[in-house]
């Protein structure tokens, strides 16, 4: 369910791969994953909600951010971690088919934990009452801007698809 009451815009889901399948948006994700700590479920949350017209306070955004907090550290990093790790050979062990079974496996699970932070993220929206002040910076600029995202990264997130 949306929260938008228009039955036109999608559920965070839906749109979070609509997102991310756009090009550039997945190297660049990835980028921010690995060089400023972003979480891009977080960001791709905020996105969503740039495109419903609601607006998070400073506080709303930090309540958010430490909502998402344990699960993203207990099951999503982790699991990145070791899906990651097995790229490569682990010292001993042959580098082979059942290992890339065992990363294909943790992929989905990590998948599956991402969908599930997202719908978290989406519970947490309808919860909150966010603002419809068009005078606000948008989600994306409030939780980048301060970790020195470049503008031309937050215009290529903020693109229209």
């Amino acid at each position: 369910m949306s929260m938008n009451t228009s039955s036109s815009f999608p559920p965070l889901w839906d749109f979070a791969l609509a997102f991310y399948a756009q090009p550039k948006i997945a190297e660049t994700c990835v980028h921010l994953q690995d060089s400023y700590k972003v979480n891009v479920c977080l960001l791709i949350g905020l996105r969503w909600l740039d495109e419903t017209g609601k607006y998070l306070s400073d506080a709303h955004l930090a309540d958010l951010h430490a909502h998402i907090q344990a699960w993203t550290q207990q099951v999503v990093e982790p699991l990145r971690s070791l899906r990651r790790l097995l790229k490569e050979p682990v010292a001993g062990y042959p580098q082979d088919e059942i290992q890339e079974q065992i990363r294909a496996a943790i992929k989905q699970a990590e998948l599956l934990a991402e969908k599930k932070l997202l719908l978290e993220i989406e519970a947490w929206a309808q919860k909150t009452k966010p603002t419809h002040d068009a005078g606000l910076k948008s989600n994306l600029d409030s939780y980048l801007e301060p970790l020195g995202v470049a503008q031309n990264v937050l215009e290529l997130l903020q693109l229209k698809f």
